[in-house]
């Protein structure tokens, strides 16, 4: 039986059409709102090393300090961004009610973030990492001493020894931990040294040892006996910083 053109016509308009690029994921409606998200299965395809990534980094243990994961974590977070601002404005042009979800998760997002710059602008963090005693010494360390001098001070990451430029013997375990360094042996004659115990001029000769720092952190953290170095040359000194001079 034929069929008239009119009749095959009609028939075309009953059915929806399907966008011939599977790929794509797009069923295309006849007058009808499109649903279809606003990524390809190529962009999905981009995305899982991404998502591989991030479950690595939350199921293994990658580093010595477990918290830099964040290292790998934060390749994720870099390739998540554009498909949570498509999907986001991909609600937002859906209807009113989808605008006020769109409106909701972009504050959740950006409110941990916004928090930490109302406190760093309205100064409620105020964290000092040098004082004004650490600086004016750590100019005078530089002025007085040659640019590969070696120092003894606590080991911590705010001495004024780090803004002189100037080498350490040992400085923040937290940094030497993170990269597996086994700092035990280095922190305890370190230890023993400003304590100014029988063995401190031997240790001093054995790391070569050119200029040691006294300073409210090595005074609070290792309670050291500075008689033992005041038989030696004092090369720098503000407020409660001084500088022995150990070699010539």
């Amino acid at each position: 039986m034929l069929k008239s053109k009119d009749s095959t016509e009609e028939n075309k308009k009953d059915k929806p059409l399907i966008n011939a690029d599977s790929r794509e994921l797009r069923p295309v409606k006849d007058n009808k709102e499109s649903c279809h998200l606003p990524f390809t299965i190529r962009h999905l395809y981009f995305f899982l090393p991404f998502v591989f990534l991030f479950l690595l980094s939350n199921a293994i243990k990658l580093a010595p300090w477990e918290w830099d994961n964040i290292k790998v974590l934060i390749y994720w977070f870099v390739a998540s961004i554009p498909f949570v601002a498509a999907v986001l404005a991909w609600l937002w042009n859906k209807n009113n009610l989808l605008k006020f979800v769109a409106a909701g998760c972009l504050l959740i997002l950006i409110l941990a973030g916004a928090l930490d710059v109302v406190r760093v602008v309205s100064r409620a963090i105020n964290n000092q990492v040098f004082d004004r005693d650490a600086i004016k010494v750590a100019e005078q360390i530089k002025q007085r001493t040659a640019p590969n001098s070696l120092f003894l001070n606590a080991p911590t990451f705010n001495s004024a020894v780090v803004l002189s430029g100037r080498r350490s013997l040992m400085r923040y375990v937290g940094h030497l931990s993170s990269y597996g360094i086994d700092y035990g042996e280095r922190e305890n004659d370190l230890k023993q040294i400003y304590a100014g115990g029988p063995a401190t001029e031997n240790l001093l000769n054995k790391y070569n040892i050119e200029y040691v720092l006294i300073s409210p952190e090595e005074t609070r953290t290792l309670q050291p006996n500075e008689g033992v170095f005041r038989k030696y040359p004092l090369i720098a000194e503000y407020g409660q910083y001084r500088v022995y001079q150990i070699k010539k």
